[in-house]
């Protein structure tokens, strides 16, 4: 049940870089206006700077309100259960989690927890369990092959697998996280199926 791009429009999601282009187009006639002979060159200088600095505060306000709307859809979408009429931002959410471009970046966070784990890299500062990470190497390795497979996946699952590897208080960097990271991987591989 994927959001299609005209429903993606009726929920008015903050889009950062498009809501701060009108302000940066003015930026870059206020800097046009140094052509003009009779005016000085800084009054365009510092009106384009003002403009500059509406666009990227406008952007920046955007880009943290579409965070707080994901963090929210996020949470409903972990509490799981079986809702029958899911908020259209929920659906949203869920078609960009499952979508090739965010699978991707997940895979690609675990196959460099695959590479930081290494026995050939020396140790490092890094907070990574890298002995959980050994032990548990075939799991990390399928995980990024799912990701990757092309086939559907369930977005409880892409959640998941974002909070195993990103989350300083996942077993793959403490552990004492309260579970082993093999259960944890397993959890989320099985989340992933649909």
């Amino acid at each position: 049940m994927a959001v299609h791009a005209s429903d993606r429009a009726a929920l008015a999601l903050p889009r950062p870089l498009r809501d701060a282009a009108p302000l940066a187009l003015l930026a870059l006639v206020a800097l046009a206006l140094d052509a003009a002979p009779g005016l000085p060159w800084l009054a365009g200088v510092v009106a384009a700077g003002f403009f500059a600095g509406a666009a990227l505060v406008r952007a920046v306000q955007q880009e943290r309100e579409l965070r707080q709307i994901r963090a929210r859809a996020d949470r409903l979408i972990l509490q799981g259960g079986e809702r029958t009429h899911p908020a259209a931002v929920v659906l949203w959410r869920e078609g960009e989690l499952v979508g090739e471009r965010h699978r991707a970046l997940v895979a690609a966070a675990a196959e460099r927890t695959l590479h930081h784990a290494s026995r050939e890299l020396l140790p490092s500062s890094s907070p990574l369990d890298r002995c959980a990470v050994r032990e548990n190497e075939d799991l990390v390795r399928l995980l990024a092959t799912r990701l990757h497979d092309g086939r559907p996946v369930a977005a409880r699952g892409v959640l998941l697998a974002e909070r195993v590897l990103g989350d300083p208080a996942s077993p793959l960097y403490d552990a004492v996280a309260g579970e082993p990271l093999g259960v944890a991987l397993r959890r989320v591989l099985h989340a992933l199926e649909p």
